[in-house]
């Protein structure tokens, strides 16, 4: 992708890859796998589009410095799972009124 600003990657990043890697992120359950693998794909991504090679020695908090990153893709997936979460400890008001 050479004569592509970084913003426009960046941008591609947040509005593509991210939404894809996040889909039914709900539902999932936590294990370590699932988040290495996400964490993977996302890496793999950041790293090209900063055009770093694994052969590199380059940190991976370095690469989302150079991507001007501000959060990785681990915490959104633990956020959706919370609100999921939430979203069936609420008591449904529909529930309670026909029982009644």
């Amino acid at each position: 992708m050479k004569g592509v600003s970084r913003q426009a990657r960046l941008a591609d990043h947040n509005g593509a890859l991210i939404p894809m890697l996040m889909y039914g992120s709900e539902r999932w359950v936590r294990q370590k796998k699932n988040e290495n693998r996400v964490n993977a794909v996302e890496m793999r991504s950041l790293r090209d589009m900063c055009g770093v090679s694994r052969k590199d020695i380059c940190r991976d908090s370095d690469v989302r410095e150079r991507s001007d990153l501000k959060e990785d893709v681990g915490p959104r997936v633990e956020r959706s799972m919370l609100r999921w979460f939430d979203h069936l400890e609420m008591p449904n008001e529909s529930k309670l009124t026909t029982n009644l």
